[in-house]
């Protein structure tokens, strides 16, 4: 660490509901902060009733875990301004922010922040993040960057890489670079310049413009106006990437084979979740190459590019399996998870009961995923009549008439994955412990 870095006074302002990922992302993260130099203050804001375990994480890892009920909206934005400007009266020593957020809402106290002649630092999903912060950050990180885990192209067997001329690379890029600037606006965030570089390398994690003969990213997006795949609009730094009213059918073909690559790589990770047993890198790379994908077709030289691209775009998702494997997992967003409880509500769970709110949903995907299960095979297990049969025994041995619905969703993915009733009920009753109900096998 250098010596200006070590005399960096860093506070630390979390907006959890915005961004957060799973705690060893967390953990990476803060080390990554500490490294920068001293920690004033930090703070992590959110709706923490149903997030008491992440609560707790975070208060080990040195956070003030401030609770802000969730009665309407933006609640814990508003909270988290007002501790910034108490703590730019209270903590002159503090050298640069960090806010962990991509909220545009925080412009003006991001600008605030710069105009004090203070350091900016945001973290944050580049997807989901507003221009305004980007343009003033002084330093930005893609927290999707802290979570992927280093693979090297021989850990995964034989990985063949395709040789490619700069022309063709750069005709893939010109592609990549419109499918980023679609999907900013897509998350509804204005596309500028700076904002899309950032989201161009979390979709593309090698991605680098040099290796493509440019000498700079403005150089790059300057080449992709002038063939046509991109439009600037404004000078720098206010520029805005907008695309062309009509798309060649070269670019148009690119971005579907594109799109059908990662819908092949979805299907055959979610068969195999079907079948019992999920893919280690090793596995899929054999299987998508036995049944024919050709990922160089769409601008990836090797396996863990593709996979970790795919994970950027949140199709599939990396865990440690094992002491040294990692599986490839599908991984359904919240949005997905919203339109099957749209469609099975009150099939499932009852009349009386409605859509939940995403934090409900958000829990409901990472249990699924935590449990290497998909939607489909949700909805299989609360059908299934053995699996009923064996829930409804559960219920009528504690003596009471339901769970509430993510308990009970819980109950049937464990008793679907084979778990025994003594295995499934400590695990349920973990999350019925504040409801002060306990479950017992019959």
């Amino acid at each position: 660490m250098s010596d200006a870095e070590s005399k960096n006074h860093l506070s630390i302002f979390w907006d959890f509901e915005n961004v957060h990922e799973d705690f060893g992302t967390h953990r990476e993260m803060t080390e990554r902060i500490r490294g920068a130099g001293t920690i004033v203050k930090a703070f992590a804001f959110a709706d923490w009733s149903n997030r008491q375990q992440m609560a707790e994480e975070l208060h080990n890892l040195g956070y003030d875990v401030i609770h802000v009920p969730d009665k309407r909206d933006n609640a814990a934005d508003y909270k988290m301004a007002t501790y910034i400007m108490d703590h730019m009266v209270h903590y002159p020593e503090t050298t640069c922010y960090v806010m962990i957020t991509g909220d545009g809402d925080f412009k003006l106290i991001a600008g605030a922040i710069r105009q004090r002649g203070l350091g900016l630092w945001v973290i944050s999903n580049p997807i989901i993040t507003a221009s305004e912060l980007t343009d003033l950050a002084t330093r930005y990180t893609d927290i999707q960057s802290l979570r992927r885990i280093s693979l090297d192209c021989p850990d995964v067997g034989d990985c063949h890489e395709r040789a490619r001329s700069i022309t063709e690379m750069r005709h893939i890029m010109g592609g990549k670079l419109q499918e980023a600037v679609q999907t900013i606006s897509e998350a509804g965030n204005k596309p500028g310049i700076g904002n899309v570089k950032y989201v161009m390398a979390s979709l593309n994690p090698r991605f680098n413009e040099r290796e493509l003969g440019f000498l700079s990213w403005n150089e790059f997006v300057g080449w992709a106006d002038s063939e046509g795949y991109i439009v600037k609009e404004g000078e720098l730094p206010g520029t805005i990437l907008k695309l062309p009213d009509t798309l060649s059918d070269e670019m148009s073909k690119l971005s579907e084979e594109n799109r059908e690559a990662f819908e092949f790589l979805v299907r055959v990770v979610e068969e195999a979740i079907d079948e019992g047993t999920p893919f280690t890198l090793p596995m899929l790379n054999d299987e998508l190459q036995e049944r024919g994908l050709d990922i160089s077709g769409v601008g990836f030289s090797n396996l863990p590019d593709f996979v970790f691209s795919a994970e950027s775009r949140s199709l599939v998702r990396v865990m440690p399996y094992g002491e040294e494997e990692v599986v490839v997992l599908p991984y359904c967003r919240v949005d997905r998870v919203r339109e099957w409880f749209e469609k099975n509500v009150k099939r499932f769970f009852g009349e009386s009961v409605n859509v939940p709110k995403d934090l409900f949903l958000e829990k409901i995907r990472n249990m699924i995923l935590e449990n290497r299960s998909t939607l489909p095979q949700l909805e299989a297990y609360l059908q299934d009549e053995k699996i009923r049969q064996d829930y409804q025994n559960i219920l009528d041995a504690s003596k009471i008439p339901f769970l509430p619905p993510y308990q009970m969703t819980l109950t049937h993915v464990l008793l679907g994955k084979g778990h025994k009733c003594k295995e499934t009920i400590i695990k349920v009753n973990e999350e019925l412990s504040p409801l002060g109900i306990t479950l017992e096998c019959p």
